[in-house]
């Protein structure tokens, strides 16, 4: 176990470097992503978990009215990043970080606004707020992440692990001070503040770092083993359209294996939303803990979070689809832990297990894409599959309130919770990863071509 661990390290160090010898510019674009992920994705993520308590407390409204700003972004979000896919495609990533951005700053500048605005009720006031919110989740990520896939083969688990890892980051550095922020300026103008760390630090940084494409010996460089003497794989599946073998999108639409993996990517975002929206309420209001307490528990989930991405991108590399159902079977231990909740010790081992699990739903979805379908269509791809996986992430934090509005507790909520990653799990362990299969065989066929004419 040793040597394959030290083995796996040595390999990884091999792969940093790129076909001139330095740093493979793939970890510098995942890294130079970073602030955007941070300020524009994760900060409303740590934020309104505080903020939702807070607009209870102070107008007693329904728990399932106040997660309706989840339904808003979510709903935003699907159709956003539909068309996201084929703007990217088109016009490139980046142009599609700097529009989200943009509306998610100016998003963040209305909640300033809300309570205050003449003939307006505080529940639409609060609604609308979700919509410029939903330019900050899956349209950013569709964007992030297909920069991350062109440059990935071999390691776009891990790369993707990497990437998520930005949220991690962004809980364990600032959350404590959100929850500070939100109490000392108030939850209408703690989002406001941040938006300025979107305009002054996280566009300049991506603007001057970040490359939308990399160039063909990049791509076959990336692929070829640590310890090939001639790091170059020359592929029709890794470049298929210079072989002008490409399909149309609608070609992939109709396969029964899409459809599936959309069908499994909206009960998923379902869970998803559904469980961790509610959570802060579950935690503060239901069993009573305190904001520092739920802000330093969440601290712990993020620290545990950023390991376990890593870990998931390294075995969805190394398994595929089998580790997916490894992440969604740990995702419903974690749910069940929430029943067994009682004192501080219990929260922050439920508080880092759901961290540890849930985390790998951030890197399956260009797994789920690439590994069936390869890079074709990459930007459409993966637009498709996040504006599915939106309709669970819209429904999943209202149904979810609802139901505890209706019962009283979350406890059948729950019980849904888990019933519904089991039989995705299921699904998931019987689907194949046709394209990353067909890499390994090609792969291995090259090498022992290469062995026989030696």
């Amino acid at each position: 176990m040793i040597g394959n661990f030290s083995k796996n390290i040595t390999e990884f160090i091999a792969d940093l470097k790129g076909p001139d010898g330095k740093i493979y510019y793939g970890w510098w674009n995942i890294l130079a992503c970073y602030p955007v992920i941070m300020f524009v994705f994760a900060s409303p993520l740590v934020l309104l978990q505080f903020i939702y308590v807070d607009i209870e407390n102070e107008y007693g409204l329904p728990r399932g009215d106040i997660l309706t700003i989840a339904t808003f972004k979510f709903t935003v979000a699907a159709i956003i990043a539909m068309c996201a896919g084929f703007y990217i495609d088109k016009f490139g990533a980046k142009r599609a970080v700097y529009i989200c951005g943009t509306v998610t700053g100016f998003g963040f500048i209305y909640w300033h606004f809300i309570g205050q605005i003449p003939t307006m009720d505080i529940t639409t006031s609060i609604w609308i707020a979700g919509i410029p919110l939903g330019f900050s989740s899956m349209p950013l990520l569709v964007a992030t992440k297909t920069i991350c896939a062109k440059w990935f083969n071999k390691r776009l688990g891990l790369a993707m692990g990497i990437l998520a890892g930005a949220s991690s980051i962004s809980g364990i550095l600032f959350t404590p001070f959100y929850a500070w922020l939100v109490e000392t300026v108030g939850w209408r103008d703690a989002l406001p503040l941040v938006s300025l760390a979107i305009f002054f630090i996280g566009f300049p940084v991506f603007h001057f770092l970040v490359r939308d494409n990399p160039s063909s010996a990049e791509i076959q460089h990336e692929f070829a083993d640590s310890d090939a003497k001639n790091k170059a794989i020359k592929s029709n599946l890794l470049e298929p359209e210079k072989y002008g073998n490409v399909p149309e999108f609608i070609d992939y639409v109709k396969k029964p294996q899409f459809l599936i993996i959309c069908l499994v990517l909206v009960i998923v975002g379902f869970v998803d939303q559904g469980f961790g929206k509610n959570i802060s309420f579950y935690i503060m209001n239901d069993l009573g803990f305190t904001r520092s307490e739920l802000a330093w528990t969440t601290v712990y989930s993020f620290v545990l979070g950023f390991g376990s991405r890593l870990a998931f991108g390294w075995m969805f590399d190394k398994y595929s689809f089998k580790g997916i159902t490894i992440c969604y079977l740990l995702i419903v231990v974690s749910i069940a832990m929430a029943f067994g909740v009682q004192g501080i010790v219990t929260l922050y081992i439920f508080q880092m297990a759901r961290g540890f699990s849930q985390s790998g739903i951030l890197v399956e979805t260009p797994v789920f894409a690439k590994h069936s379908f390869g890079s074709n269509h990459l930007g459409k791809m993966l637009g498709f599959f996040s504006a599915t996986s939106g309709v669970g992430l819209a429904m999943g934090p209202r149904t979810i309130g609802m139901m505890h509005d209706t019962y009283g507790n979350y406890e059948n909520a729950f019980y849904l919770c888990i019933g519904l990653m089991l039989f995705c799990s299921a699904i998931v362990y019987t689907l194949k990863p046709i394209y990353w299969l067909k890499l390994q065989e090609e792969k291995v066929m090259m090498a022992n071509v290469k062995f026989s004419k030696k």
